[in-house]
């Protein structure tokens, strides 16, 4: 019930904690992705402010091979969140970061980390000047879900 970074595991002695199941994996879908990276914006420009990145000023275009998301940034502020598809036109600006169809919901909640992700699906990638963005944006965070029974 403690989750799989509670302190206490590492206080107690191998031999008298108690074992522990994996954390639960949660199955999320959103139908409106621009417009929930949009809701939950305030949290995002935080996680900025408080990284390495703060005052990220650019764009993030990433490729979910059947659509995609394209975030703008503005001195650290979301300036634009919005559908966007790297195969709609052959010019312009291409990709830079790719994720097979649900696996970025695994990043966007925090589930996985970048690197964890680009461990277990080798499709997904990053430009080296999008990964640091994309891990502020996204840092892997423990979760701790509660029955109602």
């Amino acid at each position: 019930m403690l989750g799989r970074e509670h302190p206490a595991y590492a206080a107690l002695d191998p031999m008298l904690a108690a074992t522990y199941e994996a954390p639960y994996a949660w199955y999320v879908r959103v139908p409106d992705l621009p417009a929930f990276v949009r809701h939950v914006a305030p949290a995002l420009e935080r996680r900025l402010a408080g990284s390495f990145m703060a005052g990220y000023s650019g764009e993030l275009r990433l490729d979910f091979y059947r659509g995609g998301l394209r975030l703008a940034f503005e001195q650290g502020r979301l300036r634009a969140a919005e559908p966007w598809n790297a195969r709609a036109v052959a010019w312009g600006p291409k990709p830079n970061g790719g994720f097979p169809p649900l696996v970025f919901l695994q990043l966007l909640f925090g589930h996985r980390s970048l690197s964890e992700l680009r461990y277990a699906f080798p499709d997904v990638w990053a430009e080296e000047e999008a990964r640091p963005a994309l891990e502020a944006l996204f840092p892997s965070r423990p979760a701790w879900v509660l029955p109602l029974d």
